[in-house]
């Protein structure tokens, strides 16, 4: 970037841009960090602070997991039913089908509100004050859970927990991206997942121990949902502002202290030096944003104008390649597998319902453990295509085998199936957080963000209203044969990641800016040679010929 176009770009921050080029004296402004080619184990040891930033925002993830799994349950819990239900004629409490239709909807719209209204907002008033207005979210519905009496106030308390999670569900991917080191972000952000899993399963088990003594206290379960919020905000206060929030904002003393605050005990490590990376690609987005006409003010003409940004020639590849992995899940089947992998588990003897919640959860933290470790040296985009395949196979295996006469070998086979299919798919939903924080630039990260989750969601939504009618005796009553459906969509998405997912391991901001201004084709990105980082091997020789 030439030091006089930044001048031109924004005139008032001449002194700030000066002063954070000057730090890396003559050479040419500074885009990528020496530290970014340290391993998987010496970037988590000398960055164990910021490790331990991102790990703690991870632990707030497990509300997002236990929240949704609690509610999804607790509405067979007996107790509830007599609550918000009715009796029906033979005097059997009972909930209104409607009701139930529409409080899955209602979470589902909430989780997309809650992904594009918060966005504009966090990148106006900074991640750290937006994690505080979702945890205000999440406690009002909570508020309204603990007292239900009507299935009015439980979809009350379904919506706003739905905004709150997908609050969550966009914000924490872009606070991770921005903290975690490029070389280990693959694994701080799947640590997410983990602790999303892991939440998801405390759910059924509170439920499966408190079912064995009174069935009808239903609102015990729903109370341990404030040890979660209990947790969570003294870890929101702790949690520092992003050194990106205060670059894009001119607050540049204000953006090297918190780089200080967390990394500043690092031998070698300036504070100046690395606020002056992320300043310079702040900088040298300002361009595009003035091209594009955007202000900072960034009041609602430009936020729906900033989300339009997200679809025009030079971000459409950005965007979708932010949300196809999200999406991917969702098309490979995790509407019917997820759900018929229990079916599989009954029809070979295993009556217990939790035993095979644990063992298909059990099999989900296996693989998001070795992916945690892997992701940032084997890649993000052969990890993602990979899954989607062995995905989609198992639907082609599921459809032939739901043909041929169910023999105590089929059922082993589906049994077999459902667990590889369990763990491919956890991959898919681990990593495609990633993308969400990673792909997008800096100046429309939030957006994108939000249009990606959103995404993810609105086929949830889809499948999750289709797939009753599909599998119903008394509808289409599909049975196997739905595989088919998921085998079709997951063969385009195959086809379509192939073409438009990137690679992002181990590569900065700056560097996948540089890959997607040049038209680089996504199955070459890995490969690719940036001026980054021939730069940067510049600017250590010049040094190595100083000393």
């Amino acid at each position: 970037m030439d030091p006089q176009r930044a001048e031109e770009i924004h005139p008032d921050t001449k002194d700030q841009t000066e002063h954070v080029e000057l730090t890396k004296g003559d050479l040419a402004p500074a885009l990528k960090s020496n530290f970014d080619e340290l391993g998987l184990l010496a970037t988590a040891w000398k960055f164990r602070k910021a490790v331990m930033v991102s790990t703690l925002m991870c632990v707030a993830a497990a509300c997002d997991g236990y929240q949704i799994n609690l509610n999804g349950n607790i509405i067979a819990n007996s107790g509830f039913t007599r609550q918000v239900g009715f009796k029906n004629s033979k005097g059997v409490y009972v909930l209104n089908a409607n009701n139930t239709a529409l409080w899955g909807a209602l979470q589902s719209l909430g989780q997309l509100v809650g992904m594009l209204a918060l966005n504009p907002i966090s990148d106006k008033i900074g991640r750290k004050y937006t994690l505080y207005a979702l945890w205000l979210i999440l406690a009002v519905s909570l508020i309204i859970e603990t007292t239900v009496r009507t299935a009015n106030e439980w979809a009350a308390a379904k919506f706003l927990a739905g905004m709150g999670v997908g609050a969550i569900q966009s914000t924490m991917p872009i606070y991770i991206t921005e903290w975690a080191p490029p070389n280990i972000r693959g694994a701080m952000i799947t640590a997410y997942a983990f602790w999303n899993n892991l939440g998801g399963f405390l759910a059924p088990l509170l439920l499966y121990l408190t079912g064995k003594g009174n069935q009808l206290n239903f609102r015990v379960p729903i109370y341990t949902q404030w040890a979660f919020l209990g947790v969570m905000l003294p870890i929101f206060i702790y949690l520092p502002e992003t050194a990106q929030y205060f670059a894009a904002r001119d607050q540049d003393e204000k953006g090297i202290a918190t780089l200080r605050r967390v990394n500043g005990y690092i031998d070698g490590y300036s504070p100046e030096a690395e606020y002056a990376i992320v300043k310079n690609i702040i900088i040298e987005e300002r361009a595009l944003r003035a091209e594009l006409g955007l202000d900072q003010r960034m009041g609602w003409k430009e936020t729906m104008r900033s989300y339009a940004a997200c679809f025009d020639k030079d971000n459409w590849r950005r965007t979708l390649g932010s949300t196809l992995p999200a999406c991917m899940q969702q098309l490979v089947g995790l509407a019917f597998l997820n759900n018929y992998a229990s079916l599989f588990f009954k029809q070979s003897g295993f009556a217990n319902a939790f035993l095979i919640t644990t063992i298909i959860t059990g099999i989900k933290m296996v693989a998001i453990i070795i992916l945690s470790v892997t992701t940032d040296k084997t890649g993000r985009r052969p990890t993602v295509l990979g899954a989607a395949v062995i995905c989609t196979l198992s639907m082609l295996i599921v459809g032939i085998m739901g043909q041929v006469h169910s023999t105590s070998g089929v059922k082993a086979g589906l049994i077999f199936v459902a667990c590889v299919w369990s763990m491919a798919n956890s991959v898919l939903g681990s990593l495609g957080w990633t993308f969400v924080g990673e792909v997008a630039a800096q100046r429309l990260r939030a957006r994108t963000a939000g249009i990606a989750a959103g995404g993810s969601v609105l086929f949830g939504l889809t499948f999750n209203t289709a797939l009753p009618k599909i599998l119903d005796v008394n509808g289409a009553n599909w049975g196997y044969n739905t595989a088919w459906l998921f085998l079709g969509t997951g063969i385009v998405a195959c086809i379509m990641g192939y073409l438009f997912v990137p690679e992002t391991a181990r590569r900065n901001a700056a560097e996948l800016d540089e890959l997607f201004d040049r038209g680089v084709p996504a199955w070459r990105m890995r490969s690719f040679d940036t001026d980054v980082q021939k730069t940067q091997q510049g600017q250590i020789k010049a040094r190595e010929m100083e000393n």
